[in-house]
């Protein structure tokens, strides 16, 4: 099980890294698109679609890392104000409402993919790509959610509120 462990928490520091990779390639990106344009030297067509891709992939992975990581917008006074007991129920019913929520959302981004594979749908601007890539993106960060907000179901049964962090990796 300490393996298991140990590899989320890997996959999480994988993630992590990636958005933390995206989001420096936009701002370089966009340094030098600006450079260039200013120089007269033309621009990076393809750069701008580029950075909404990539912000799209660091929203959709970034959110099951921020909640791996408790470094998601948190409002736990109330959690904090109550006894343990009564703050395990309201973490269960919060990782609950979480779990359906994520739950609902893979469940239509796959039928949302499946058709667009089926159709052989295509997104069309600078850079053509199949429109399922688009959706799988979603579906990953999606049943990530599921799998984190099942883990913290079972510590907030075990252990109780969950109100730092997860150990540094």
């Amino acid at each position: 099980m300490r393996a298991l462990a140990g590899l989320y928490a890997a996959l999480h520091s994988l993630i992590g890294l990636v958005c933390g990779l995206l989001i420096g390639s936009i701002a370089l990106s966009i340094t030098i698109d600006v450079v260039m344009r200013n120089l007269t030297l033309g621009s990076l067509s393809w750069a701008m679609e580029v950075n909404e891709y990539s912000l799209y992939i660091v929203t959709a992975l970034g959110a099951p890392w921020a909640l791996y990581r408790g470094a998601h917008v948190r409002v736990d006074l109330l959690v904090k104000g109550v006894p343990p007991a009564i703050g395990r129920w309201i973490e269960v019913l919060c990782d609950l409402i979480g779990l359906a929520a994520s739950s609902a959302l893979f469940y239509y981004t796959v039928a949302v993919a499946r058709a667009s594979i089926s159709d052989n749908a295509r997104v069309i601007k600078i850079l053509i790509i199949p429109e399922w890539w688009v959706f799988a993106v979603v579906g990953a960060g999606s049943l990530l959610l599921i799998v984190e907000f099942m883990r913290r179901l079972v510590l907030a049964f075990r252990e109780g509120p969950h109100l730092t962090a997860a150990p540094p990796v």
